[in-house]
């Protein structure tokens, strides 16, 4: 009989998240340059640890913070203000920092798409 450990099971369901990201930016960004899975997969890893220093712990939270990562950096958490109070704030729920990020990722991809 095949018997998978929990810990086992949480990895396979970190890895099929993070490869689910990583193919929904390959759509929705198909002029960027693509990162190999291989990287993409050791960066959503390290994410989704700092996702979960957030309280983002759902599936969801960890995408749009994943997400986040990919388009404003790895530390955006720490390097963008508007971020770091957001996600450092206790009386926002974790739905809502995770709102938060779509919304602000999405007027980042709208100032940079006037610019261009």
């Amino acid at each position: 009989m095949f018997v998978l450990s929990q810990a086992q099971m949480d990895r396979l369901g970190e890895e099929d998240l993070i490869r689910a990201v990583h193919r929904y930016l390959a759509d929705r960004f198909p002029d960027a340059d693509p990162v190999p899975a291989d990287r993409f997969l050791a960066f959503g890893r390290e994410q989704l640890a700092r996702a979960e220093g957030h309280g983002l712990t759902t599936r969801w939270q960890a995408a749009c913070y994943i997400v986040a990562a990919a388009l404003a950096g790895d530390r955006f958490d720490e390097d963008s203000p508007a971020a770091r109070e957001v996600l450092a704030d206790p009386a926002m729920t974790a739905d809502r920092k995770a709102e938060w990020l779509t919304e602000w990722v999405d007027a980042m991809i709208a100032a940079l798409s006037q610019r261009d």
